[in-house]
Parts: structure tokens; sequence; C-alpha cells
């Protein structure tokens, strides 16, 4: 295990702690609504901390592939989720929500039909999904600042959601063809 991987790991095992303190906030218990974004924050950093030392010092892993975009979507379908059920008075309307899980769902099962049907995966981010995994969580936080901004900020998130979505299911066809059309060449 490397030190990112730690610091992933770190990222998983705050979950609970951000989640619980979004569900128990209340109006007369604003103090919890403090300790989410405090950790969400700080959960946030881990994920740009790790991502700096794999490479800065090139300390990448087969594991750390996996586990740090499982360890974001475990971040945020838990965040977005949250919110969808806390008692905030400002939070995202709920087809927002759904596009940001349904997403992440769709990601997944993708990677599960590229493992079942060529015996291997390779995950790739691109830009367009770090910039979605930044608003989202950027989206977050402001949402938890309770911040009016927070409307344009889940805006931009769902746009950009929907587009990494496309962008994605678009990639893993082509890498599927690839794999199809290299199989049947053989």
């Amino acid at each position: 295990m490397t030190l990112p991987n730690y610091i992933t790991l770190l990222r998983v095992f705050l979950v609970p702690f951000f989640f619980t303190a979004l569900i128990y906030y209340q109006v007369d218990h604003d103090y919890y609504r403090w300790i989410a974004f405090s950790v969400f924050l700080f959960a946030s950093v881990t994920d740009a901390l790790d991502g700096f030392i794999v490479r800065k010092w090139k300390m990448g892993s087969e594991l750390g592939t996996f586990l740090d975009p499982l360890a974001d979507k475990l971040l945020l379908i838990s965040a977005f989720i949250g919110l969808s059920v806390s008692s905030l008075p400002l939070k995202p309307p709920l087809w927002v929500v759904i596009i940001v899980i349904f997403r992440d769902i769709f990601i997944l099962g993708g990677l599960a039909v590229v493992f079942v049907t060529t015996r291997s995966v390779k995950v790739n981010p691109n830009v367009l999904g770090k910039i979605t995994t930044f608003f989202q969580m950027a989206t977050i936080l402001i949402i938890l600042l309770q911040n009016r901004l927070a409307v344009l900020f889940w805006l931009i998130t769902a746009g950009l959601t929907v587009a990494s979505g496309i962008v994605y299911i678009l990639r893993e066809m082509k890498r599927l063809n690839h794999a199809k059309t290299t199989t049947n060449s053989s």
C-alpha cells in the first residue's frame, strides 16, 4: 500500500462521519452543519492531496486507480443523498441528486460490463470528469454554507454531470467495440 492509498482510505472512513453529521442537522443544532462542512472539506482536500502525491512522487498503484474514484463516488453519492434527506433549508432539487447518482451507477455498471467482457478494466479519468468532480464537491460545500450561489453551482454541476456521463459512455462503448474487434481478428 502506498501513501496515496492510505489517504484515499481515510477519505472512505470519513464518509460515515460526514453523513451522520448531515443527517443529524437541525436548525437548532446548526453545529452539525459545520461538522459536516468541515469533514467534507477535509475529505475533498485529501482527494487533491493523494492525486498530488501520486503525480509528484510517481506513487501511483493499480489499487489506487480503482480505490480513488470509488472513494470519490462513495463520498459524493452519500453527500447528495444526505443533502436530499437533510433538513437544510437550501438543498438541491431531487432531479440534480438523481442525475449525480445515476451517472455514477452507470459508470460503475459500465466498468463491470467492461471487466466481464474484456477481463480487464482501466480507469482513465478525463479532464471533463475531473472538472465534474470538482464542481460536485464545490456544490456540496456551497450548499453546506447555505450560500445562494448554490443554485448556480448545482445547475452547472448537473450539466457537467450529464456531459461527462455521455463522454464516459461513448468512450467505453468505443473501448468495448475495439476489444471485440481485436478478439474477432485474433
